[in-house]
């Protein structure tokens, strides 16, 4: 008798994200909850981020058009991350931005959303709420600027 294993649906599809940093592994667990294969939270979907560490590397990745969400620092130097969030707003099609820090509260999380940020998680990063919020921002960006399927799979959905 074969024992049959259970198969796992191809992507539907991919979503671009960029982390925004100084710390190094700030990416590296980003990147380990983005690609972790046991997720089971929106399993149809994959992730794919391009890490910097500076603002300056962060807009020339926007230039290039791959981007359908940003992840921020909010304690970035030089520069902020309102900075970024201006710069990404001038985008034609602007990519959410999320904002990540270890010191989170109520007066963070008005500020970033009442200047056109999409939310704030606190760092340590949750898997779940990661995956959550990038999901939830990256529908809401199709939706709004009718992103096609095909075109946010295959270059990540922003046009410089």
């Amino acid at each position: 008798m074969t024992a049959f294993a259970p198969t796992r649906e191809p992507v539907a599809q991919r979503i671009a994200v960029l982390s925004v940093s100084p710390a190094e592994e700030d990416h590296f667990y980003l990147q380990t909850i983005l690609t972790n294969p046991r997720r089971t939270l929106y399993p149809d979907l994959a992730f794919t981020m391009t890490a910097k560490r500076t603002i300056s590397a962060a807009m020339s990745a926007l230039k290039q058009g791959r981007v359908s969400i940003v992840m921020c620092e909010y304690d970035l130097s030089p520069g902020s991350w309102k900075e970024l969030l201006e710069f990404v707003e001038g985008l034609s099609a602007p990519p959410p931005l999320i904002v990540t820090s270890r010191v989170a509260d109520e007066r963070m999380w008005a500020e970033v959303l009442n200047l056109g940020g999409y939310d704030v998680l606190a760092r340590p990063l949750n898997n779940e709420e990661v995956v959550r919020t990038i999901t939830s921002a990256w529908s809401l960006w199709q939706h709004r600027f009718r992103i096609p399927a095909a075109t946010a799979q295959s270059a990540g959905g922003n046009a410089a």
